[in-house]
């Protein structure tokens, strides 16, 4: 080996420890950074997840505090509520037997003077009649709100013609509309309607939306009422040319106890639980209620459906003729 191929040689060797002995350094303390760095962001990461542990724990501490103030919140509310249906109850059974009494000793005073002992007299005992009449139905709306409120509303299914109950309500509503001087119009069904229902409450229900068709209607206004077979269904339809329904009212016009300002010259009369109640007839029928108004000054148009009787026949009759053995 001459001397410029040991000089390449031991060049190499040296160049080759230069890079081993660069290598080692460079590894040595960049590594001996690099693992400082990563401890330094893991002791911060470590930290910053203890602040936030502690801080989920304030906030725990927070939510459950106020997840207990709203189930005690919650316990009074039911308490009330309560408290309330039972007084509801008790003002209207307490009140219908002093009512009754009035009524009554007034139809006597009426029976032994049918003049009354002069015109002033006559028209003051009328007037205590319609009074406790009125008094007598708010009475009743009462009972049935304390009753659906403790699950006691109960329904009386059976089959009935409905065209006949409608005649009925129609012929009750009619004296009212005509003090009104207010065209009372309906549009009977040419064929029977049979259905599976409590004819009471049912009754009650479409009184309800009448009544309050005629009460809202104009002097001289007209209020339609109109009933058909849609599918499966009976559909039950007022209508009137009254004050009509603004569109954020429609979503409460069924609530209990709201009365709608629409028209300042109407009397508010009652608690406001007509519709509420009559919704909750409906409910309990597995139907469906609404009501529909173009906006004020456009009238109201409110409507129900209820199931058909079912097609079969039960004790060899169908469902119309068990009706009208049952009329």
């Amino acid at each position: 080996m001459n001397t410029f191929e040991m000089f390449v040689s031991y060049s190499l060797l040296v160049a080759s420890t230069l890079s081993l002995f660069t290598y080692w350094i460079t590894k040595k303390f960049i590594l001996k950074k690099m693992n400082r760095t990563i401890m330094k962001a893991e002791h911060n990461y470590q930290q910053q997840i203890a602040s936030m542990q502690q801080q989920l724990s304030g906030k725990v501490g927070i939510l459950e505090g106020m997840v207990e103030k709203l189930r005690l919140s919650n316990q009074e509310l039911s308490r009330l509520n309560e408290i309330r249906s039972k007084f509801m109850s008790i003002v209207a059974h307490d009140l219908r037997q002093p009512l009754s009494s009035i009524q009554g000793f007034t139809s006597v005073l009426m029976m032994d003077n049918p003049q009354g002992g002069g015109n002033n007299d006559q028209i003051a005992l009328n007037n205590i009649i319609k009074a406790t009449d009125n008094m007598n139905l708010l009475m009743a709306d009462l009972m049935d709100i304390s009753m659906i409120e403790s699950g006691k509303f109960k329904m009386d299914f059976k089959n009935f013609i409905f065209n006949a109950l409608i005649a009925d309500v129609v012929a009750l509503q009619t004296v009212n509309a005509q003090k009104k001087g207010i065209f009372l119009v309906t549009y009977d069904y040419p064929t029977d309607i049979c259905v599976y229902a409590d004819r009471f409450r049912i009754s009650q229900a479409i009184n309800n939306l009448l009544g309050n068709s005629i009460k809202f209607a104009p002097q001289g206004g007209r209020v339609e009422v109109r009933y058909f077979v849609l599918g499966d269904k009976l559909r039950f339809c007022v209508s009137d040319n009254g004050p009509g329904i603004s569109h954020g009212e429609k979503s409460k016009i069924f609530q209990k106890f709201h009365q709608a300002d629409n028209d300042r010259n109407v009397k508010k009369q009652g608690w406001g639980l007509g519709l509420s109640i009559a919704q909750e007839i409906i409910n309990a029928h597995n139907g469906i209620i609404g009501v529909e108004s173009a906006g004020l000054g456009q009238g109201a148009y409110f409507w129900f459906e209820v199931p058909l009787s079912p097609s079969g026949k039960v004790s060899g009759k169908t469902p119309c003729e068990e009706a009208q053995a049952n009329a």
